[in-house]
């Protein structure tokens, strides 16, 4: 797969949470940064299923917490 470089503009306080998340990871900002995108993609791809929803449970049989509105 090719890639393609790309330049960011964030306000401090992202780039000081980016910087946190890499560290608490032990990864680099670019692995957060593909793996924030890679949620993205999850949503859209239920959201064009017309699911607009993301969940997040630690019992299966009910919602803990939800994110909606991720994407217009």
């Amino acid at each position: 797969m090719s890639k393609v470089r790309m330049n960011i503009e964030v306000s401090a306080d992202v780039a000081a949470f980016l910087d946190e998340l890499a560290q608490e990871e032990g990864a680099t900002k670019t692995e957060i940064v593909r793996r924030a995108l890679s949620v993205m993609k999850a949503y859209k791809s239920q959201k064009d299923k017309g699911r607009s929803h993301m969940g997040f449970v630690s019992d299966p049989s009910k919602l803990d917490a939800e994110i909606i509105g991720i994407l217009n």
